[in-house]
């Protein structure tokens, strides 16, 4: 036994992803529904994805108010026996508000669907917006802001970002918990009446989806549901602060955080896939640049991370850190410095060869199991990319040399270009 431990398991290098693409059908009442099929219990995941994020909204916050408030009642149900409901059966219902996309999904034993499946139709098209619901779900809300106003982290990138794109841009997140106080009840309603129809949706089945459940999601949702209503598909402009650096006072704060970072290319750029590689480099895993000298070298903080956090229509490679408040200015320094080496110096083959097996085994995690392929899927198909993506990427990461990266950290990284917030104590 002692000698078999000594003999080193077999090492495949990743060639390509085998993803098996979703069997694709439009519902007559105009839904895409794909389903991926796949995993060993007998589970099923439903993910509702409609047009519907901040993008659409004609007034700030009415987007997160809709998808707050989808499950607070029906016609026929209030919140309390839904979630009796929900619960009785061991099952999860979310709804989640996101920049470009909202999502309802629902996570279920395959056995317990029949009695499921029209509670989730009943709340995707039957919302009723009680207003006594909608009160509570907004003074939730407004108190979570209260209290996310205080954490120097949230601060910081929440006013990058609005920094970076203006504040009344649709990705730009509100400036204060009193924006709470002006979103209406008619708003909410009306954006998920404008948005959450049949044609304006996408469901992704994944996990145990037989014949049967495919015909008991076309029961309940393959006919019309909603008015259909031409949706906003215009940019709105761009409005970065013409100051590219800002320090937010907390004099509370136990330590300070600091975002910098700029926009860059969508992932439809040829560049997109070699710098997800530079990012991770610079800062994107526990062994990073970044890491290695921030914290490792100067304690200066205890994570810090780089990452190109992609929208539909836009994308920001963002780095973020909390930091001992004396030492913002020379973390600051530091990220720089990195920034500026690896512009000039070429990353040695003993730090890329590591770093290539890293992301290699990475995106296949996210292809295990049916619900991360949905995921995966879903987050191409949103961005109207295809499924050769996933090999583009992984050609990327292998193939990509040295002096490749030093021209994309010259391209993207350049410490002059850069915006900077700042939050915390002085």
């Amino acid at each position: 036994m002692s000698s078999f431990r000594q003999i080193a398991p077999p090492v495949h290098s990743v060639e390509k992803i085998d993803f098996v693409e979703p069997e694709y059908q439009l519902l007559p009442g105009g839904t895409s529904f794909f389903t991926l099929y796949g995993g060993t219990q007998e589970v099923v995941k439903l993910d509702f994805s409609f047009k519907a994020g901040t993008w659409y909204e004609t007034a700030k916050l009415e987007s997160m108010m809709a998808a707050s408030m989808i499950a607070e009642g029906t016609g026929s149900k209030t919140a309390r026996e839904i979630a009796d409901r929900i619960d009785f059966y061991g099952a999860q219902l979310s709804t989640i508000p996101y920049y470009d996309n909202n999502y309802v999904s629902l996570l279920s034993l395959k056995k317990h669907l029949p009695h499921l499946l029209p509670l989730l139709a009943e709340i995707v098209q039957d919302a009723s917006f009680p207003e006594h619901e909608f009160e509570i779900v907004r003074q939730k809300r407004k108190q979570r802001a209260q209290v996310d106003a205080e954490k120097v982290g949230l601060v910081a990138q929440r006013n990058f970002l609005r920094m970076l794109m203006g504040d009344r841009h649709p990705y730009a997140p509100v400036a204060s918990p009193e924006a709470y106080d002006h979103v209406t009840l008619e708003g909410a309603r009306d954006h998920y009446k404008r948005h959450y129809y049949s044609a304006n949706a996408t469901l992704f089945a994944s996990g145990d989806v037989d014949d049967e459940v495919k015909k008991m999601i076309e029961l309940n949702f393959g006919p019309g549901w909603g008015t259909p209503f031409p949706y906003k598909n215009d940019q709105p402009p761009i409005k970065s602060a013409s100051e590219r650096r800002i320090f937010l006072e907390r004099d509370n704060a136990n330590q300070n955080a600091v975002s910098i970072g700029k926009r860059v290319p969508t992932q439809h750029h040829p560049d997109s896939a070699g710098l997800k590689l530079l990012t991770t480099i610079f800062g994107g895993y526990f062994g990073s640049r970044l890491m290695s000298n921030l914290r490792e070298e100067k304690g200066l903080t205890y994570g810090i991370h780089a990452s190109v956090v992609s929208f539909v229509r836009d994308a920001i490679f963002m780095i973020h850190a909390e930091v001992t408040a004396e030492k913002t200015e020379e973390a600051i320094k530091e990220i720089f410095y990195e920034m500026q080496r690896m512009r000039d110096e070429l990353v040695p083959e003993s730090e890329l060869e590591p770093l290539r097996s890293f992301l290699l085994g990475r995106m296949l995690e996210d292809f295990d199991g049916p619900f991360a392929r949905a995921q995966s899927f879903s987050s191409l198909y949103e961005a109207e990319l295809e499924v050769g993506y996933f090999d583009q990427i992984i050609h990327a990461i292998k193939t990509t040399t040295p002096e490749q990266i030093r021209e994309l950290a010259r391209t993207y990284l350049d410490p002059e270009s850069m915006y900077i917030v700042a939050a915390g104590k002085r």
